[in-house]
């Protein structure tokens, strides 16, 4: 009998076509978001500080939040793997709201225990951003890590699909690894020699498993 397969997959530049954090704050704090782009890119900050410094700086209310997110389009060939049945989770170093409302327009509503990232709260224009998925080294924010070893202990056969620096060390654990074309992903796998599928969108992946099936 075949092990259980479970997709883990990333959200911001896998799913989406824009960064929905990034989309935010170009709208609202474009000069902190150069910032701490720069800060970031230099290693001044880690990936959780850029993201909880960028959305608690936020002085919206959840309407506009959700409004904003609107801009953020995904690859619809998204909403084909969701219709396939095929058990997923959604495995994010932005929040629950980012994936959740962006999806949303797109009538796919997943469950909140879909979706591994970070939590959001709204008090009025106050916004807070907590970590119930913190990585050890404090630096991610969510440990995609830990949450593919955590899905092979239960016995699945974990594939991670993701695209930049916070999929590295996911992709390093998991059983195979599809990277979205054109990211830096791509060249890790290579310079790691890890075994990998490169997909331009989601409908390659179902062909690739329905390959697998028949061989």
């Amino acid at each position: 009998m075949s092990k259980k397969l479970i997709f883990l997959i990333d959200f911001d530049i896998t799913i989406s076509k824009k960064d929905s954090t990034d989309t935010l704050l170009s709208v609202y704090q474009p000069e902190l978001k150069a910032d701490i782009r720069k800060k970031y890119r230099s290693g001044e900050i880690t990936m959780k500080e850029y993201l909880q410094t960028g959305i608690e700086s936020l002085n919206i209310t959840k309407e506009e939040f959700l409004e904003t997110l609107k801009l953020v389009g995904i690859d619809e060939t998204f909403t084909d793997f969701v219709k396939s049945g095929i058990e997923f989770k959604i495995v994010s170093a932005g929040t629950k709201l980012n994936i959740s409302g962006v999806l949303r327009n797109y009538g796919i509503d997943l469950d909140e225990n879909e979706i591994i990232s970070n939590d959001i709260k709204f008090n009025g224009n106050k916004i807070t951003v907590s970590f119930p998925y913190l990585d050890k080294e404090q630096y991610y924010g969510v440990d995609k890590k830990e949450a593919v070893q955590k899905y092979q202990n239960k016995g699945y056969t974990v594939y991670f699909v993701g695209d930049g620096p916070s999929d590295y060390r996911a992709i390093e654990v998991a059983d195979f690894s599809f990277v979205r074309k054109g990211t830096r992903a791509i060249k890790f796998c290579q310079e790691n020699e890890i075994d990998f599928f490169e997909f331009e969108n989601f409908d390659e992946i179902l062909n690739y498993l329905k390959k697998q099936e028949s061989k």
